[in-house]
């Protein structure tokens, strides 16, 4: 796969991928790297949006921000609105879990936590309209 792939079922793989990525971090450590799951389910959603936009012909906006792309998808399908405030709480893990800052942002186990179900239930809602 490309980074400007075409084909939705490559970015729903890469989105996949990701949300695996994090579940299996969060499980499989004690004290895991949580900046690095947030990190995992903003890549998840972000994906996942591409994917639902290249499948719907909207194509692959160069853009990172969960609150563009979804608005953009919302023109396609206005049941994604509903997962807008979702959206909105993993769009801050972009920058904020990525890079260092020189105020680290602490990001407790329970916030990971709830990056997963919000990232797993909009991947497993994504998959669902681009099944149709």
């Amino acid at each position: 796969m490309r980074a400007d792939s075409s084909y939705y079922q490559d970015w729903l793989q890469k989105a996949e991928n990701d949300l695996k990525a994090a579940i299996g971090i969060l499980g499989y450590y004690e004290d895991p790297p949580t900046d690095t799951i947030c990190y995992h389910c903003h890549q998840t959603a972000e994906k996942a949006l591409k994917g639902f936009l290249v499948k719907n012909g909207a194509g692959n906006p160069k853009s990172h921000d969960l609150i563009e792309l979804v608005n953009l998808a919302v023109n396609i399908n206005q049941k994604l609105s509903e997962h807008k405030e979702d959206l909105e709480v993993l769009n801050k893990y972009f920058i904020e879990a990525k890079y260092p800052s020189d105020l680290p942002i602490p990001y407790p186990k329970n916030e990971a936590q709830e990056a997963v179900k919000k990232a797993e239930k909009f991947l497993s809602q994504i998959k669902i309209l681009c099944s149709r």
